[in-house]
């Protein structure tokens, strides 16, 4: 039974492919397994993975159907062995050193969770947490420690964290496979939830990449999933931080209103711009969604934008005046 289950999704990413694959092979600690999920790749990112599992048999190969990245996740968790689970973004790479240093971290603070920092790709800037770390804290401390636990990106990526395998599976902490867009904000959200102890790092151990134009994060081409995916993703959020009194212990809700009212109205607006629709019509419908209209209850008539010209737009989104809309949209 290997000590680490590295589980790698893969979809179309064979100009970054062998870069993440080498960055595996590399690694210091040697007692790793790598499930890579093939989610029905059309270029030739299916025999790159074939010929790494003939020359190293630690990689093990899996091909389906395209059924997206969260069903993807779970199909290579299923088949995890290994005590711990890293999930890996196939078109980034990890430090020669990031297992031994995780697997050190782990055994010696005995937690749930482990976080650590990342590097950005081309330049290079580290990303680290608001939250405290450094020390085995629970998740109420942490969330204490930050007044931006949505808009910091700290519980978004679930790359940034190695987990126990038992532990997802007692608590039965799974990617839904309704979301494919954004999919991992929950995930670690659960971890947050379920965890008794935590230990975050400021290592930076991986490396993200921030310039592939086809990851679905930057396409710019229509993404039917992406409405119903943010939107399961924000009331699966407000549950979640409902259940576990998270407001309690800082402003989750507010500080996700705020995220949603600035960043995924412009995504949503220009996803239906991509799709064709008419401009009144895609600001109108996009605004009467349930989760921009509670955003923007949330946040109510305070300013927390950057400029003054922000704000007037956001009071223009409150009271759908479109004349300025149809301009800013």
């Amino acid at each position: 039974m290997p000590k680490i289950s590295i589980i790698l999704p893969v979809y179309n990413v064979e100009r970054y492919l062998e870069v993440c694959l080498n960055s595996i092979v590399a690694q210091s600690f040697t007692d790793w397994e790598c499930i890579c999920v093939n989610d029905g790749s059309t270029d030739g990112s299916e025999k790159i993975l074939q010929a790494y599992t003939k020359d190293d048999a630690r990689f093990k190969v899996i091909t389906q159907e395209n059924k997206g990245l969260a069903a993807t996740r779970m199909v290579g968790f299923s088949k995890a062995m290994g005590e711990y689970v890293l999930f890996i973004d196939s078109d980034d790479y990890i430090d020669k050193n990031a297992c031994s240093r995780l697997l050190y971290l782990m055994e010696s603070t005995q937690v749930d969770v482990l976080g650590f920092s990342y590097k950005t790709v081309p330049n290079g800037k580290t990303s680290s947490y608001s939250m405290r770390t450094g020390e085995i804290l629970t998740p109420q401390q942490l969330l204490q420690s930050t007044k931006q636990p949505q808009s910091s990106d700290d519980l978004c990526f679930v790359w940034r964290y190695m987990v126990q395998r038992e532990f997802l599976q007692r608590n039965q902490i799974a990617f839904n496979p309704q979301v494919r867009f954004a999919e991992d904000m929950i995930f670690v959200m659960e971890l947050f939830a379920h965890a008794q102890k935590i230990y975050l790092t400021s290592d930076a151990l991986y490396y993200y990449r921030t310039n592939n134009q086809y990851s679905i994060m930057h396409d710019k081409r229509y993404n039917p999933y992406m409405e119903n995916s943010l939107s399961i993703v924000y009331d699966t959020k407000k549950k979640i931080i409902l259940n576990n009194h998270w407001d309690d212990l800082t402003p989750f809700s507010f500080d996700l209103a705020n995220r949603t009212v600035k960043n995924y109205s412009r995504m949503l607006m220009a996803n239906r711009k991509a799709n064709g629709e008419p401009k009144e019509k895609y600001i109108r419908e996009v605004l009467g969604l349930p989760m921009m209209q509670d955003a923007m209850h949330v946040i109510g008539y305070r300013n927390v934008f950057d400029s003054w010209k922000e704000y007037v737009v956001y009071l223009c989104m409150k009271f759908c005046f479109m004349p300025v809309l149809k301009r800013y949209f």
